[in-house]
């Protein structure tokens, strides 16, 4: 059943608003689509633009628990997976974290091809990364990027939905023309 302007008006708490959310983007982006990155970007396009934004984020968020701003862009399959999460973190008004993400990116860009092929000369990942700069241009990022997730609680980048949700359900749902 697809999501409401209502239901999300309608949400009791945080905690109650983030659960509809997660459950709209997992029926309109299944586990099919997130495994074909070419169709899972078709299908992004094809999004309300605040539930394309929660999407953009989703694994930025989730690569930021256990990994850091380095690391995470070699978990990227393209370079179109960034760009989502630049514009998803500006749709969601995280823009302090979108300007440090875009700064590392940028310095990223020339080296994705080497980290995604584990060509780093013989180095390990996080060596290589130290050589290049990026450990170091990372570092005071990744604190910015934790802190904030600490302060927001459980769900870290990604309590940003609920508040985001808050203030612009329209942004968040499928026309009904479109379900």
């Amino acid at each position: 059943m697809a999501l409401t302007v209502e239901w999300i008006r309608a949400a009791e708490d945080d905690e109650l608003l983030f659960e509809l959310l997660s459950g709209q983007l997992q029926r309109l982006l299944p586990e099919e689509i997130q495994e074909n990155r070419d169709l899972y970007q078709e299908t992004l396009a094809t999004l309300p633009r605040g539930l394309r934004a929660m999407a953009g984020t989703h694994f930025f968020g989730l690569s930021m628990s256990p990994d850091d701003l380095a690391w995470h862009f070699g978990n990227q399959s393209n370079e179109r997976d960034p760009d989502e999460t630049l514009n998803g973190l500006r749709e969601s008004e995280l823009f302090e974290i979108a300007h440090l993400v875009k700064q590392q990116w940028e310095f990223m860009k020339p080296h994705l091809h080497a980290l995604q092929a584990g060509d780093m000369g013989g180095k390990e990942p996080h060596d290589w990364l130290g050589q290049i700069g990026a450990q170091r241009m990372a570092d005071p990022t990744n604190k910015i990027i934790w802190d904030h997730c600490e302060q927001a609680g459980k769900p870290g980048l990604l309590a940003s939905w609920t508040p985001y949700a808050s203030k612009y359900p329209e942004r968040c749902v499928v026309a009904e023309s479109e379900v």
